[in-house]
This record gives structure tokens, C-alpha cells and sequence, in this order.
């Protein structure tokens, strides 16, 4: 028989026994024995009792910011420059 320990709605452990360990009672064992397709980090549905892959999005990519922050730094620099110049 195979089972997958349910934490945060996700299975967590999925290991192999002969039958339903007895665990503490707040410890939640669902059977999935046939189910060689579940895989630890699925999402889980108590309602439904379906695993579904975890929807893993990708990171928006984003513009570097070297220009605007080269662009802030070269002004800074000619401020300072100009101040020293002027001996303020």
C-alpha cells in the first residue's frame, strides 16, 4: 500500500507500508495506492480528496535599473564636483 502524509494541504511524505500506520491522531494519512503519479509537494483538496502539481510561476522579469541608478550616481558626482569647485 502507499499513503502520503497531508501537511498544509500538500503531500508532504509519501512512503510505502503494508497497512495504515497508526500515527497521533492530528497526523493525516491519505491512501493512494495505484496513484504512482503523486509526488511529495502536491497540492491536496480535502474537499475533493484530488492531488493536482504544485503551479509553480515564473518571476516577472524586469528591466535592469543599472541605467537609473549609473544616471543618479553620475549626477551626484558632478554635484559633488561642482560643489568642491565652488568651495561650498
Amino acid at each position: 500500500m502507499r499513503f502520503a502524509q497531508i501537511l498544509y494541504d500538500k503531500a508532504h511524505w509519501i512512503f510505502e507500508a503494508d497497512e495504515k500506520p497508526e500515527f497521533a491522531p492530528n497526523i493525516v494519512l491519505v491512501e493512494i495506492t495505484g496513484r504512482d503519479d503523486i509526488q511529495e509537494g502536491w497540492d491536496y483538496n480535502k474537499e475533493t480528496g484530488e492531488f493536482t502539481a504544485p503551479v509553480i510561476l515564473e518571476p516577472t522579469p524586469t528591466e535592469p535599473q543599472i541605467d537609473e541608478i549609473q544616471a543618479k550616481i553620475l549626477v551626484n558626482t558632478e554635484t559633488l564636483i561642482s560643489m568642491k569647485e565652488m568651495e561650498v
